[in-house]
């Protein structure tokens, strides 16, 4: 890529960024052109683009936003050479798409930095108990098995720790909405 003696570090960049941002990028291109073939197709010469032209974005910078604006392009691309339905659409409306796009995205980042804020918050037992709870096959059952207790106990726990994230990410949210800046003396316990 850039530096023969970086090149490998480079390329590692790239595919930790890339794998990354797979799965957001495919749902814009879905969003942009309402077919998931279609989708799919330009998600692979969106891709292309990205690791042809991956010297030109800044490290450190937001690759997904770099990746969605070469996706955006190859899209309009599309359009203008396809006879396929996404022809039809105004080059204002998949700049709308766009911009909505990017706000929910924004948003979902958003949300996930707050929930993964409460959940550190949370004393580590019910943190545990909660992770536990949502791992690849989990069930209560299972979780009660493995902890000693019984399932009545271990749902009612569940439940009373579900209620506290929820109270804490309403809090951050409302904190946010206020302007706090969400980190530092907007965050408050949460009591489970």
């Amino acid at each position: 890529m850039s530096e023969p003696d970086g090149s490998e570090s480079r390329d590692e960049e790239f595919l930790q960024l890339f794998a990354q941002s797979q799965r957001a990028l495919h749902a814009y291109l879905i969003a942009l052109v309402f077919d998931p073939n279609t989708a799919a197709d330009l998600l692979q010469e969106t891709n292309i683009v990205l690791w042809r032209k991956f010297d030109h974005y800044e490290s450190g910078t937001n690759f997904f936003a770099w990746a969605r604006e070469v996706a955006r392009l190859t899209v309009l691309r599309h359009r203008r050479t396809s006879s396929r339905r996404i022809a039809t659409l105004d080059p204002q409306l998949l700049e709308e798409l766009a911009g909505r796009f990017s706000e929910s995205q924004e948003t979902a980042d958003t949300n996930l930095n707050v929930l993964s804020g409460c959940l550190d918050r949370l004393r580590p037992g019910d943190r545990e108990l909660i992770v536990g709870r949502y791992a690849p096959g989990a069930s209560v059952t299972g979780l009660a098995e493995k902890l000693g207790r019984p399932a009545n106990s271990i749902s009612q726990s569940l439940c009373r720790i579900r209620k506290a994230l929820a109270d804490c990410v309403q809090r951050q949210a409302s904190a946010l909405e206020r302007g706090a800046d969400g980190v530092g003396g907007a965050w408050s316990s949460v009591d489970a």
